[in-house]
């Protein structure tokens, strides 16, 4: 016989052949020994759950266990003659029937017939009817009085995928069992070691890869194992998978966010067209970049990558990528990609057009502000600053303004209690911009946990750094990078205050004010702050207005003609 003769498909050769070697289905495996040990058989079974989970191969080897001659522990030996009859096809005693092929009342009548005639060998006749849901409605009805009273030596198990098609009357007459959809982690454990047993190399970002394509189905993962063999061999790496099943690299997923937290529609647009000219299906795309927020969502609300179905290397980028986003920017892009994907569901005229829409819709939009904690920062701030008189109160943030890319910092003097800040030409500090510059790598390095944002941010790129005589200039290249550094800017100002022995000048400046902001001297900058500062002193607003115009950038509106 010839080697390709010989070949088996992985799913067949290795069909569980006991109890014990069914995975992830240990609820009814156990029941089934323990109803076989203590002699409660039930007449009639009902098993029922996805493809693929082991069905079917449960029926078989609970039949064999009840005929079996030379059981122990309650499971089939599987060498005895009885055993051997079933498990090559020749048992009279044990009838499997296609219920999408004999679904008629003349098929059921045959069954009913022949169903009262004692088994020739073993001590029972199973009948074991696969997708019993296609039965008709006359058929179920012929079965029933049967199923209701049957022999002392008839077993019937029902197999299906869809038991709301099943009557109430005949479920009301069986036992039901409900197997599980396989997890990611039962699917991987099974295929490492059968890829062991057969001598072949396979990492896990590609089992994950296999495990994921099958949803949930054992059958299909061993199946699409032996695709995959038969592409890469006997050495298999995430790339020859990602070939083998035209499946989308993790890789392109953060490259998808990345351009969505820098607002990239240009980027955006390429990497819609990159999905389509290598064939991909638009609706997986969304789903896969659906669930790739998924996992960002899942590290930023649980600060932790265990509820993520992915290997060692993506679990630390998704950890890193979590720092850059925050929860409700997250919460949204998840939302405009569910409607993206429900649209193309539909089949829509101009699929293409769809997509790019939900990806520039993903890219244009703008980072999120929580109203919660704009009151906190209003509700933390000093009894001092709500009832002091304008002379003394303290200005907001937005009394600093920018001239020349430079801003001049108001230096606090004490007098007494109350803080009155007063800008000055000359800022009472030995900094310089060399001295701030020759340290800031050991500055960074050393920044406390709750400041590692600002870390990340410089080195992903995404926050640039100007050093001058008075402080220093952040510049966030994105609107959620300066939204989530608005609040940290008081500690960071503490921290930099503790690394140089003297008070250093923060300034953050919005990435719009960055861009028409032109360059100038840091001498000129002055005036303007002491301007501006005298401006804001003069106007009576309160704090939650000082705020609000900090955070969202507002302007006091004019009459018109004015």
């Amino acid at each position: 016989m010839s080697e390709e003769q010989r070949y088996i498909v992985t799913a067949r050769k290795w069909r569980p052949l006991r109890f014990s070697d069914v995975v992830g289905q240990e609820h009814i495996t156990t029941t089934l020994k323990n109803a076989i040990g203590k002699g409660r058989i039930h007449h009639a079974y009902v098993f029922t759950g996805p493809r693929g989970v082991g069905k079917t191969t449960c029926a078989r080897i609970l039949a064999r266990a009840l005929n079996c001659t030379n059981s122990t522990d309650h499971e089939p030996c599987n060498q005895c003659p009885s055993c051997t009859d079933m498990l090559e096809g020749r048992s009279v005693d044990i009838i499997e029937i296609d219920g999408a092929s004999n679904n008629s009342v003349d098929d059921v009548r045959k069954l009913r017939d022949n169903a009262k005639y004692a088994p020739m060998s073993g001590r029972y006749k199973m009948y074991i009817i696969d997708e019993v849901h296609m039965l008709s409605t006359a058929a179920f009805n012929a079965l029933l009085k049967t199923l209701e009273e049957p022999p002392p030596h008839l077993i019937f198990v029902f197999a299906t995928t869809e038991i709301h098609k099943v009557p109430a009357t005949i479920l009301s007459r069986c036992q039901r069992f409900d197997f599980r959809r396989m997890e990611i982690e039962t699917i991987t454990s099974h295929l490492r070691h059968i890829a062991t047993a057969e001598k072949i190399s396979i990492d896990d970002a590609s089992l994950v890869a296999i495990a994921k394509k099958a949803d949930g189905s054992m059958r299909d993962s061993q199946s699409i194992f032996d695709q995959v063999v038969s592409f890469c061999g006997t050495s298999i790496t995430i790339s020859d998978v990602s070939a083998a099943l035209h499946l989308i690299d993790v890789d392109f997923f953060f490259a998808l966010s990345t351009a969505a937290r820098t607002h990239d529609i240009p980027k955006m647009f390429t990497l819609a067209r990159q999905v389509i000219d290598r064939g991909y299906d638009l609706q997986e795309c969304l789903i896969g970049l659906l669930e790739h927020f998924r996992n960002i969502l899942t590290v930023i609300t649980t600060q932790g990558t265990d509820l993520i179905e992915a290997s060692g290397e993506h679990l630390t980028r998704y950890r890193d990528e979590a720092t850059l986003f925050t929860k409700e920017d997250a919460l949204r892009i998840m939302t405009l990609l569910s409607q993206g994907e429900a649209v193309l569901r539909q089949n829509p005229p101009q699929p293409r057009v769809r997509f790019e829409f939900t990806l520039v819709q993903v890219a244009a939009m703008d980072s999120s502000v929580d109203l919660g904690k704009v009151l906190a920062m209003v509700s933390a701030a000093p009894a001092q600053q709500r009832g002091a008189s304008p002379s003394t109160q303290i200005p907001s943030t937005s009394s600093q303004r920018i001239v020349g890319g430079v801003a001049a910092i108001p230096q606090p003097i004490r007098v007494g209690n109350p803080v009155i800040v007063r800008a000055q030409k000359n800022p009472v500090s030995s900094l310089t911009s060399g001295n701030l510059a020759r340290r800031w790598n050991e500055v960074l390095e050393s920044l406390p946990e709750h400041l590692v944002f600002v870390k990340a941010s410089v080195k992903q790129q995404m926050l640039t750094i100007d050093f001058t005589d008075v402080g220093l200039v952040l510049r966030p290249h994105a609107e959620i990078i300066h939204h989530r550094l608005v609040d940290k800017i008081a500690a960071l100002k503490t921290h930099l205050a503790e690394m140089y022995n003297a008070p250093v000048g923060v300034q953050l400046i919005a990435p719009r004010a960055t861009e028409r902001t032109a360059p100038a001297q840091a001498n000129d900058a002055t005036p303007a702050v002491e301007a501006a500062f005298t401006s804001a002193q003069s106007e009576d607003l309160l704090p939650i207005e000082h705020t609000l115009i900090d955070l969202f950038k507002a302007r006091r509106a004019t009459a018109p003609g004015k």
